[in-house]
Parts: structure tokens; sequence; C-alpha cells
């Protein structure tokens, strides 16, 4: 399968979590992912952490992509923050309107209110810190050319059985139309079950005037309780016969189980010609390795160094 590839982490909260996620990268900068995205904590809780795994990847040889939210921050500390990315020499964004507050922690006056609108600051922040670049020009003594420099990509996310909140008239595509008027450059799909789901959001997206490209983002279920948590989480039904098999199963045989649910998906999704695949990993690489094995993804090189079978 001639698919590309990337993948989510998560930044580590403790010590011990730490080598988990050190390991995570270390694996996926061996397999030249299209990028590896890392979370950030609402209001800015974990952006220390979040630039520790970023600067790694960018220190491998990968191409990190950092997770923002427009939640718990204000207009002039998100635009301090992108800044901070930007001058870690991170240049792609997953730009996220986020959970909203607590009610005992509500949002600042000033903050962003769509991720939209943080589509439009990553961007404003990007052309205001470097717009151009000087080109030498050969042969002439102090003489140059200004460029414009490489706009950011910023990634969005999408929906393939609608936002909890858009009703039946989908005004989650017209959010992602909106955000892809503000500049996304890509969206990446919350997780689904059903191959069919991604094709048919595709159809109805392009449909209503969806350009960019809309990549499919895959879980692997390796336990029941992460199935059930994931699918909480992304507001979608729970596959009954996947959590059933996930309910009885050993632990060694929910894995693999879980591993193989991946790889059916994605191999399905193949049919759909998507633009690539984002696997949700929860910092665990044993089994993202094994589901590009399984979808024959997986460098003979690395095979070899992971210990793949």
């Amino acid at each position: 399968m001639s698919l590309r590839y990337s993948f989510e982490l998560f930044p580590p909260r403790t010590p011990a979590s730490a080598s988990r996620v050190d390991a995570a990268v270390d694996a996926f900068i061996a397999l030249d992912p299209e990028f590896v995205s890392v979370t950030f904590g609402a209001g800015g809780s974990t952006t220390r952490h979040s630039l520790g795994v970023l600067q790694r990847l960018i220190d491998g040889g990968a191409n990190p992509m950092a997770h923002l939210t427009c939640t718990g921050l204000s207009v002039a500390e998100t635009s301090q923050l992108v800044r901070q990315f930007l001058d870690a020499g991170i240049t792609r964004f997953l730009a996220l309107r986020g959970d909203p507050p607590r009610e005992d922690s509500p949002m600042p006056p000033t903050s962003l209110q769509t991720a939209s609108q943080l589509v439009q600051l990553i961007q404003r922040v990007e052309s205001e810190r470097e717009p151009y670049a000087e080109t030498r020009l050969p042969g002439l003594r102090a003489a140059s050319l200004s460029d414009r420099r490489r706009t950011v990509d910023v990634a969005v996310a999408a929906f393939p059985n609608g936002h909890p909140g858009a009703g039946v008239h989908r005004r989650d595509i017209d959010a992602l139309l909106a955000k892809q008027a503000a500049g996304a450059t890509m969206a990446i799909t919350q997780l689904f079950f059903d191959p069919y789901d991604y094709a048919r959001f595709v159809e109805l997206a392009r449909a209503r005037g969806v350009t960019i490209p809309i990549v499919p983002g895959v879980a692997i279920p390796t336990s029941h309780r992460r199935l059930v948590r994931s699918a909480e989480l992304a507001g979608e039904g729970l596959p009954q016969v996947l959590a059933d098999r996930l309910a009885r199963a050993a632990p060694e045989d929910a894995v693999r189980i879980g591993v193989d649910a991946a790889v059916a998906l994605i191999s399905a999704l193949a049919e759909h010609d998507p633009p690539s695949v984002h696997l949700y990993t929860f910092n665990d690489h044993r089994p993202a390795i094994d589901v590009l094995e399984g979808v024959g993804a997986l460098p003979i090189a690395t095979s070899i160094s992971t210990g793949a079978p």
C-alpha cells in the first residue's frame, strides 16, 4: 500500500511516561512519517512538555505538528505561544477550538472563539514575524530579491458523522468551509469505525465546496477501555462487535484484535483514495508499527530494527 502515514503523540506528564514517549519518538522518526503531531493541554498547561517532544522530533529530522486550541488563553497569549512555536522551527499546526472550560474556569474575555479565528491568527503571526526572505542575485554586488516566505501549514479538525453540536443541517461542514477560507491547508478527521462514514463525509464536503485534503484519523483500540473512551471523546457510537471481542480478550490478545481492526479499516479506506492516514497512537508505538506492517507500509529496514516478524 503506497499511502503515507502520520502519527499523534501527547506530551508526558510524569517521568515514567516520558520514557514511553521518547521510545515512540525514536520509533516514529525511523518510519519517515508525513508528520508527527503533538497534543497541547488546555490553557497551555503542557506547553513546556509539548515543546520538548516537538524539539526532539525536529532534532531527529521528522516533521512535527503542534496542536493549538482556543481554550483558556487570551488572543495576546495565543499569539505569543504561536510565535514561541515558530521560533522553535515549527511551521505545522493543528488548529482546534478545544473543549469549553468548566464553569469555574471561564474563558478570558479576549480569547478566540472558533478554530477559523485561530487559523487566521497563526497565519497573521507568521506573516508579521518574518514576511520576506532575501535571495542573493548572482553577479550583482549587494543585490537581492525579496520573496514572501512560505506560509505555515495549518490543519483543522473534521467530523465524519458530524460534530455533536452541528445538528441535522451539518453546520460542521460550514465550519470546515470557514476554516478553509481562513487559510487551513488540510483537515484531519476525528476517529470513526466505518470506512463508508469517511467516504460519505468526503463526498458531502466536496459537494459543499471543501477542496483541501481530508485525512482520515484512525485509532488503534488495543483494549476495551481505550475503545470506549475514544468513542466517547469523539461522540461516536460504540462498534459493539469489536467492543465485545475486546471485553472478552486477554491483554495481549486485545492488542492483536485492535491492530487487526485498524488494518481492516485502513485497507477498506484505501478504496476511497485518502491523501494519507493519521494514526492516533496513545503514545504506544508498537501497535502502530504492527498496523503499518499489516497494511504493507513498513520499511524493510524498520522491520529489522524494531524486531517486527
